[in-house]
């Protein structure tokens, strides 16, 4: 939860009950990397407590806990996907479902605290406890009662959300303070994870093609995903991780930023890629950025859908130190259009076809806040994530909202991690930097008319 200022106040949680008698079998297969969610926590067994949580947080003002209980309870009672649980059996994880009405709230006032610090670590630890993958309820709130109003933190298991869907919540929650209900049509996840599963049942004429990136990744790497260009060093604590935040560019620059990255050929999501590449250049001498990128794989019509539907993306992007923007976005643009199909591209379906289990070790996320379905997000709406343990990964978030381009990373908390990643990030900015400002000077300068450059934005929607 480091992204996230917690203040200090009245402490209060909420957690969904339901009884046991309301639960029904629901025939609804579940989505792809739920049920790898489930089934790779099954193996662990029940009394193994991993954190796997991902959460926001969001003001709503002067909210009084009547009026917080039923739009949270509106809310939920909207969340379909919210309101089901899968149960790990042989071949395929069973769906028990409840009705909307038999969803109810109870809280718990844990106190006043008169420090932040000591808030956070109630609400990290509330979370560990009650966001497990094989339990319900899969997503819990607290409300924080402070001098300038109420503040809620959502944490839920990450098998039922991703960062679209964390984008999306402030603002439906903002709307049930309002009394506005929800749109119907936007919370069917349960059927778009039906979808899902009929598209993928049938081999994909293209397969190939989809693997043939994959395998040339892989190899690069031996047959494991990409590293980190720098070295992580030998964990400290237990494969503790550390995070990290900064804002790459504000607002302007950020508007800066774009509008360079369309006269090269990419969108800001490939200029950003390269950026990445050419501090990879600059600050290990790698003559090419080699990482798995995450990608939105909601179709069209499932745009409002909430749920975990992320795919993964081989990439890779040459760039020998040296090289210069334009003819890097170039080559990040290419690998943005190489994506494959959306359901095709998630973690259990790529192994599936690969023949072997992927592990994700250097991961980059875009995404663009802007264009979440529903109301959009407020500047002080914050993501919030479990503390993960992990010996060699390194996750990469950039995010586009109107205040400009924020980066957020985890990483081993190692020394030598810590100065790799550090590095790293400042050469980022450095480099996001002088693009943004080069393209003033260039706007400065009056230049002949030229072709039309495209004014909207193809950069797909990441988690």
């Amino acid at each position: 939860m480091g992204g996230s200022t917690v203040p200090a106040g009245r402490l209060v949680f909420w957690t969904p009950t339901a009884a046991a008698s309301a639960w029904t079998d629901d025939a609804r297969p579940p989505a792809l990397n739920h049920e790898h969610h489930v089934r790779t926590a099954a193996k662990w067994g029940p009394s193994h407590v991993a954190p796997a949580w991902i959460g926001v947080s969001f003001g709503v003002g002067r909210a009084g806990r009547i009026r917080m209980g039923v739009a949270f309870s509106a809310w939920l009672r909207g969340c379909e996907h919210l309101r089901s649980r899968l149960i790990p059996a042989p071949g395929r994880c069973m769906r028990r479902t409840l009705p909307a009405s038999a969803v109810s709230l109870r809280q718990e006032d844990v106190g006043t605290f008169a420090d932040g610090a000591s808030v956070q670590r109630q609400i990290e630890a509330f979370f560990d406890r009650n966001t497990q993958p094989l339990g319900w309820p899969h997503v819990v709130f607290a409300t924080v009662e402070g001098a300038d109003g109420t503040t809620v933190f959502l944490g839920a298991d990450h098998g039922v959300m991703d960062g679209y869907t964390l984008a999306m919540i402030p603002g439906q929650i903002r709307d049930a303070l309002e009394g506005r209900a929800q749109d119907p049509n936007g919370q069917r996840s349960l059927d778009c994870a039906a979808e899902e599963r009929t598209t993928v049942s049938v081999p994909p004429a293209a397969e190939p093609e989809l693997t043939a990136p994959w395998r040339s990744l892989l190899g690069d790497a031996r047959g494991r995903t990409p590293a980190f260009p720098l070295p992580l060093g030998a964990p400290e604590s237990p494969n503790a991780q550390r995070s990290a935040y900064r804002w790459l560019l504000d607002g302007p620059a950020a508007t800066r930023f774009a509008a360079a990255s369309r006269a090269a050929g990419g969108t800001t999501a490939a200029g950003l890629l390269a950026c990445l590449a050419l501090a990879t250049a600059r600050v290990s001498g790698e003559r090419c950025l080699s990482l798995i990128s995450l990608a939105n794989t909601r179709p069209g019509k499932w745009r409002s859908a909430p749920g975990w539907f992320v795919g993964l993306h081989p990439v890779r992007i040459p760039a020998a130190p040296g090289a210069d923007f334009a003819g890097t976005v170039a080559l990040a643009a290419a690998e943005l259009r190489r994506r494959g199909p959306g359901p095709e591209s998630s973690l259990p379906h790529i192994s599936r076809m690969l023949r072997t289990e992927i592990h994700p070790r250097f991961v980059v996320s875009y995404l663009d806040v802007r264009r979440v379905a529903g109301s959009p997000p407020h500047q002080r709406d914050a993501m919030l994530r479990s503390r993960i343990h992990s010996p060699a990964e390194v996750y990469v978030w950039l995010t586009r909202s109107d205040r400009g381009v924020h980066l957020s990373t985890r990483f081993p908390d190692t020394a030598v991690a810590r100065s790799g990643v550090g590095r790293f990030v400042q050469a980022v900015a450095a480099t996001a930097s002088r693009v943004a400002e080069g393209h003033r000077a260039a706007e400065a300068v009056p230049s002949p008319a030229g072709p039309p450059v495209p004014q909207g934005e193809g950069d797909p929607l990441c988690a």
